[in-house]
């Protein structure tokens, strides 16, 4: 094992860490689990989402995923569509009052993200696709 490798993956976890631990404060703040937060971002999208995507593009667990889908859905914040072909599987909307919720909750930080995206240059901002590969190839080997 490599010194410069072992740093650089040192490094690396830090910066996600102390990136993450920006939304995890802010869920802690605003009395809500990190789980919601990240459920209500990927939803506020406008896209279609199955809970099987969410919980495969943000790295949650299914079932974490499935309990906050449950209480977001008794709350009246999202209704629940099948999948055509798919028997079991449901895509996820946000009714106006979740849209509401989630635009409210979430507007201080899309604020902030983009006063940082402004102080970026365009070389920074591909640091997600880089990111995307490290992820990749250490997934390689376990998938």
């Amino acid at each position: 094992m490599s010194t410069d490798s072992k740093n650089f993956f040192y490094n690396l976890g830090r910066a996600f860490y102390n990136v993450d631990s920006y939304y995890r404060e802010f869920a802690r703040q605003n009395g809500i689990s990190l789980t919601l937060l990240c459920v209500l971002y990927a939803l506020n999208d406008g896209k279609l989402h199955t809970q099987i995507e969410i919980s495969a593009d943000w790295a949650l667990p299914k079932t974490t995923v499935n309990t906050v889908i449950k209480d977001i859905q008794q709350s009246g914040f999202i209704e629940l569509i099948p999948v055509k072909g798919k028997k079991r599987e449901m895509y996820i909307i946000l009714t106006e009052s979740g849209k509401q919720y989630a635009d409210n909750l979430l507007s201080d930080i899309y604020k902030k993200e983009a006063e940082v995206y402004k102080q970026l240059c365009k070389e920074d901002r591909e640091i997600v696709a880089l990111v995307e590969k490290i992820a990749r190839k250490l997934k390689e080997d376990i998938e």
